[in-house]
């Protein structure tokens, strides 16, 4: 088994062999790289088994890393100092995620994980192109264009939108709401599929803040609010969830 750890921060790499060491035997080859392109072009020759590589480098980001990396069987564990970043998104991606400082029991459990995951033989492919057009929308804003003014707000921090009449009316996550004279059509453009989903010709939803789905097409989100779901929507949103962390609706 090969790994190799990318990052710009030397003394993360030497940890990381250290902690690699410690709790794991098995692999031929521990390879590292402060330069990720230089990595990339080691990555792409050799196909490793398994990368740990940071998110946040010079020259070449982690994401950007694995939209060039040529190598899809090869396991991926990101890892960053900033948590600002959706981990979430990498969860749901079945990648691994490690915050810094690295918490030993934790790093134990994401490389164990990853490791399964190279030996099982009903290992699905990571969309990558898909996970890295997730990323671009969670840290993105959008214009709300209001009667007043125009608000800028980050996708992520909207719950839901809600159509009446021909406005849209834009509930956030701090409870403030917007009314816009958009419509829903005009957001929903922007706000799409995997985070977002039109479950209802009025409603159009964040998947995350997604808790509970009845049987009766009803949804439960975070805030408590309760959305009907459309019955020719339904079989689309669950679908949504396929490949993904499902235990958001149960």
């Amino acid at each position: 088994m090969t790994i190799v750890l990318i990052d710009d921060d030397i003394s993360d790499i030497e940890y990381c062999k250290e902690l690699l060491s410690k709790n794991f035997d098995g692999f031929d080859t521990l390879e590292y790289f402060t330069d990720p392109l230089k990595g990339l072009e080691y990555l792409n020759e050799h196909k490793p088994d398994l990368l740990i590589v940071d998110v946040e480098m010079p020259n070449l980001s982690g994401l950007n890393l694995l939209k060039d990396l040529k190598s899809p069987n090869t396991e991926v564990v990101f890892c960053t100092s900033h948590d600002k970043f959706a981990i979430d998104a990498y969860r749901h991606f079945a990648l691994g995620f490690l915050l810094k400082p690295y918490n030993e029991t934790e790093f134990i459990a994401i490389i164990t994980k990853a490791l399964h995951r190279l030996g099982s033989s009903k290992k699905e492919p990571v969309n990558n192109k898909l996970l890295l057009d997730t990323l671009a929308l969670e840290n993105k804003k959008i214009a709300i264009p209001t009667l007043g003014c125009t608000y800028f707000s980050k996708i992520m921090d909207i719950v839901r939108l809600e159509s009446v009449d021909s406005y849209a009316k834009i509930h956030l996550t701090d409870g403030n709401i917007h009314i816009s004279s958009y419509g829903i059509k005009f957001f929903e453009n922007s706000l799409t599929p995997p985070l977002f989903f039109r479950v209802h010709k009025s409603h159009l939803v964040n998947v995350k803040k997604i808790t509970k789905f009845f049987p009766d097409g009803t949804l439960v989100l975070d805030t408590g609010e309760r959305i009907p779901v459309a019955r020719r929507r339904r079989a689309g949103l669950l679908e949504l969830f396929n490949g993904q962390s499902t235990s958001v609706l149960n």
